[in-house]
């Protein structure tokens, strides 16, 4: 397994879109906020909702629409309420245009 698998182009996640995409053998969130790339674990930690599908992000936070716990793309900690788990995030590289997912972050 090759530690950083493309999931993507660039042209295809404009600013402001999330997507799910498959890396390493995982659903990963996917986000483009001011052509910097964010992956993370794409489910809620409060209720399993799907962040990648149903999430609405504002900037650089993303809602869950379910339970309105609001998390930060950039770090994965939620901000609505401190203390509580974050989302897992996943390192980034763009490489000739092609967005890969790494290992996931500490």
């Amino acid at each position: 397994m090759s530690e950083f698998e493309p999931v993507l182009q660039t042209k295809d996640l404009g600013p402001g879109d999330v997507r799910e995409v498959h890396a390493h053998g995982r659903n990963v969130g996917l986000t483009n906020v001011g052509q910097t790339y964010y992956a993370f674990d794409p489910q809620c930690p409060v209720d399993g909702s799907n962040l990648a599908r149903v999430g609405r992000l504002h900037g650089e936070l993303l809602t869950c629409p379910a339970d309105a716990s609001t998390y930060d793309v950039r770090t994965g900690e939620r901000v609505d309420q401190s203390g509580d788990e974050g989302l897992t995030r996943y390192a980034i590289r763009v490489e000739e245009n092609a967005v890969k997912i790494g290992p996931p972050l500490s």
